[in-house]
């Protein structure tokens, strides 16, 4: 005679149970994936942003030459960010004048996501939304040998997202400090 075999295996029932525990997980956990997802668009930005800064200052003691950090739309020349705010960055030789820049782009991006804006401290904004860093790597005006001390604000408008605000700090002698804040899900 043949022995019966045992089939194993997974019932319809065992599946549909696991089906809905994986579903009811996906609903509870599913805003806090989209509030650490906002967060880390944030630090990711940050971060790429400090990166450019200190690879700017770097380059200007390297090169023994002064080097630019500014917003920029095209990765070519700086120029003033619109409104809205920061459309991207570029890290080039100084020029004669902001606009004017001729030298070999260094580094450049351009950000893609539009949820995070990107804005300049008030003395940035003055300096037309430019660094200069010297061949001693100290952050100056550019034009001048003004000291540049102020901040690139990252923000995303979210009120569920805390921090919803990420501050890239400078002090005229190249020392940079990264600050989360919260903005009740407004940006300036």
């Amino acid at each position: 005679m043949n022995p019966i075999q045992q089939q194993s295996g997974v019932t319809l029932i065992e599946l549909m149970v696991a089906l809905i525990v994986l579903a009811i997980g996906i609903v509870v956990a599913g805003p806090g994936l989209t509030t650490f997802s906002g967060s880390s668009k944030l630090e990711a930005q940050s971060r790429e942003i400090q990166n450019a800064l200190v690879f700017a200052r770097s380059e200007a003691i390297r090169l023994n030459q002064n080097v630019l950090f500014c917003h920029s739309v095209d990765s070519l020349v700086c120029s003033a960010p619109p409104v809205s705010g920061w459309r991207g960055w570029l890290v080039i030789p100084a020029a004669a004048a902001i606009g004017a820049e001729t030298g070999p782009v260094l580094r450049a991006n351009l950000f893609s996501d539009s949820t995070v804006k990107v804005s300049s401290g008030t003395v940035l904004a003055s300096a037309q939304h430019a660094l200069r860093f010297n061949s001693q790597g100290l952050i100056r005006i550019f034009g001048n040998n003004t000291p540049l001390s102020d901040s690139i604000r990252l923000c995303i408008a979210d009120l569920s997202l805390q921090p919803n605000q990420y501050e890239v700090r400078f002090n005229s002698g190249g020392r940079l400090q990264q600050i989360t804040t919260d903005t009740d899900g407004i940006c300036l």
